[in-house]
């Protein structure tokens, strides 16, 4: 016995699920028999055409549409590479005298330009399956996301002293209180409320006037002062991060678009909720609900340099005096 006939004796032995290219062949099966609950799908079915030819079909769909009956048939390519025109001409000719309604080619690792170009022509449809893993297959099925970082630091405070003499020169900006409250704490809420939006880099100031003088500690010790000033430094920073979809779905390289099961479960790549792990993005960001627009999640991180806000929950009402 020569070794091809063992390698062949030693397949018959395998379960047939586990033979090359018919595990493609099941999942192609199974999702179109979510595609249509009422149409039958069957696998690995031979076919006898028009001229008496009878030839194998990897998955077969039967269904009605406008009270006729349709007829579907898919080729599953299982192999290393993409696709080329070969392999389209050669379903082409082999569903010539078949009648069917539907021709469909499943290539797991996609399809060339000029085999997707000659399927247009021969009204062929190119499908692959989302792929579990990116890295496998050599192509990727998903959204480009947006992200925005506004972030606010060097946050300093400046004092304006009752008397033209400033009874102190320098000062830990967080000793500085009102009532015994930090009142930088209220200059973090204005700068992560009311300017959070904030678009325009750079320095800005926002100022605290008092009607009438009052008297704020100062590292253990009371000023009478006449107003506070804040200087807060603006940085904004644009990310991208590439989604990929995986599930109980077909991508459509001609139309350019995936198709979901009623029944299907999609399912997206890990994504990091810190921003500053995503990419850089120097461009400019599509505009939220663009049509035509890529995928685009309108995220904004708040990161605040040497200052946790989480732990102000107290803020002086100084707006009001």
């Amino acid at each position: 016995m020569n070794a091809k006939s063992k390698k062949k004796d030693k397949l018959k032995e395998l379960d047939p699920k586990k033979l090359p290219g018919v595990s493609l062949e099941l999942a192609v099966a199974n999702i179109q028999k979510l595609m249509d609950p009422n149409s039958t799908v069957t696998h690995n079915e031979k076919l006898k055409d028009r001229v008496g030819n009878i030839r194998q079909y990897d998955v077969v769909i039967r269904g009605q549409f406008g009270g006729r009956q349709v007829l579907g048939v898919i080729e599953c390519k299982d192999h290393s590479r993409k696709k080329g025109p070969n392999a389209i001409e050669a379903f082409s000719k082999k569903t010539d005298n078949l009648g069917a309604n539907l021709r469909l080619i499943v290539s797991r690792k996609g399809f060339t330009k000029q085999a997707l170009k000659l399927a247009k022509h021969e009204n062929i449809g190119c499908l692959s399956l989302l792929p579990d893993s990116p890295e496998q297959v050599g192509f990727s099925i998903g959204d480009m996301w947006y992200g925005v970082i506004r972030m606010w630091s060097n946050i300093r405070l400046t004092v304006h002293f009752e008397s033209k003499d400033s009874p102190i020169s320098t000062f830990d900006g967080n000793t500085v209180k009102w009532e015994g409250k930090p009142v930088i704490n209220w200059f973090l809420k204005e700068l992560f409320t009311t300017y959070s939006e904030e678009n325009k880099e750079g320095t800005h100031y926002l100022k605290l006037k008092f009607k009438q003088p009052r008297d704020i500690e100062i590292e253990g010790k009371e000023y009478r002062l006449m107003g506070i000033t804040c200087r807060a430094d603006r940085k904004i920073k644009k990310k991208k991060k590439w989604v990929y979809w995986s599930g109980d779905a077909l991508f459509d390289w001609n139309e350019n678009k995936f198709t979901i099961p009623p029944k299907g479960s999609v399912v997206g790549s890990a994504v990091e909720t810190d921003l500053r792990e995503w990419d850089d993005f120097d461009g400019e960001l599509p505009a939220q609900g663009e049509p035509n627009s890529e995928g685009f999640i309108k995220a904004l991180l708040y990161y605040q340099q040497n200052w946790d806000i989480s732990k102000n929950n107290e803020v002086p009402e100084l707006n009001k005096l």
